[in-house]
């Protein structure tokens, strides 16, 4: 590999390869010989054995790598190395992928806005907990299987529909301090056996 030198004052900037990496600590080869070096905060992209690398060598002694230059299978995972504590600022972030994936121990999402679409949406939890002031979901068609369901609601719970349809197999009981009844044209009671009071 052909070297790149600038010299300023006695450091230099050079290229070379990485033979071996334990940690920030790397080993790298080049027409300088061989150098214990370390990643600079600024080198993002994680250098791996055999990628090529531009190297600061300082007049000190210390020996930086600032960059990587070129992976030696570009087909590889790369690994981003950011600080402990990193936040990103921008006026618009679009990440797109094949296949994306967020993962850690506590993940937070805040937004004035926040939209959600696809085609499939899968979930799986050992507990949900949904705290929402207004909660409002529009569906041309919802679908749940349970084996158990069990709601509680501490005030009022209002259901209006065009049309609704309720099925039970074995029975069906509605209990309440006070229940009303009433239709605007018609109520049918079928039953074998009817009794009341």
């Amino acid at each position: 590999m052909e070297a790149l030198a600038q010299v300023y004052g006695g450091s230099s900037l050079t290229s070379g390869v990485v033979r071996a990496r334990e940690g920030d600590a790397l080993l790298v080869a080049g027409p300088f010989g061989l150098v214990r070096a370390r990643r600079a905060d600024g080198c993002l992209l994680q250098p791996e054995p055999r990628d090529a690398v531009l190297l600061a060598l300082l007049d000190d002694g210390d020996a930086w790598v600032l960059s990587v230059l070129r992976r030696a299978d570009a087909r590889a995972s790369g690994e981003l190395r950011l600080p402990a504590r990193t936040r990103l600022h921008t006026g618009e972030l679009s990440l797109s992928a094949d296949d994306l994936r967020l993962s850690g121990r506590v993940v937070s999402v805040r937004a004035g806005l926040l939209t959600l679409g696809g085609r499939l949406l899968l979930q799986g939890f050992a507990a949900v907990r949904t705290l929402c002031r207004d909660l409002k979901e529009r569906a041309l068609r919802r679908s749940g299987r349970y084996a158990a369901l069990e709601e509680e609601v501490e005030d009022l719970a209002h259901r209006a529909a065009g049309r609704v349809r309720s099925e039970a197999r074995t029975s069906y009981r509605l209990r309440a301090e006070r229940a009303d009844i009433r239709a605007a044209e018609q109520v049918d009671i079928d039953g074998r056996h009817i009794k009341v009071g």
